[in-house]
């Protein structure tokens, strides 16, 4: 997902070996923002956030976290204000130990898992089948939209608008 964003509003990503992830930086609808793709376990994923936007001047800016969830169906897309906890994710977790809940999160409906003798941890780093990324894929463009959104009208009309859609369970 970030990697379309970023392609498609002419980002470039180089890796930084202090914080072990790809960055980049860009003026992106008016807005300096960076982007950020860490490259160490999802588990670890706040772990050098806070150096990392401080070295870049970013510590007092907004940040916005993409990423999956359990409780939302597939291609289902929820749109959360700051202050809430790490509902269970473990990347959420780290970042929230790193930064602290001030952040906006746009969460991507992955399903729920479906072979109960699965953990969790299978689940969530299983590939999706070609019919769950063929869904995935065709929301796309809405997804990358409620990033523009954020971006440009913030959170709360970001909210009113995609949080009112009916989450619905698409069957692949």
């Amino acid at each position: 997902m970030l990697d379309r964003f970023a392609e498609e509003n002419n980002f470039t990503f180089r890796f930084d070996s202090k914080s072990d992830s790809e960055i980049s930086e860009n003026t992106c609808y008016e807005k300096k923002i960076m982007l950020i793709k860490p490259m160490s376990f999802m588990n670890d994923s706040g772990s050098h956030l806070l150096s990392l936007l401080r070295s870049n001047g970013y510590e007092n800016n907004p940040i916005v976290v993409v990423h999956d969830e359990l409780t939302l169906p597939l291609g289902g897309i929820k749109v959360s204000s700051i202050g809430k906890g790490s509902g269970g994710h473990n990347g959420i977790k780290s970042i929230i130990d790193s930064v602290g809940n001030a952040f906006i999160r746009i969460r991507i409906g992955i399903g729920a898992k479906k072979i109960p003798e699965q953990t969790l941890s299978e689940y969530v780093l299983s590939k999706f089948s070609k019919e769950e990324s063929l869904i995935l894929e065709n929301k796309k463009l809405h997804f990358l939209s409620a990033i523009q959104l954020v971006i440009e009208k913030g959170v709360d009309a970001a909210m009113n608008l995609l949080n009112q859609e009916k989450q619905t369970q698409i069957t692949p």
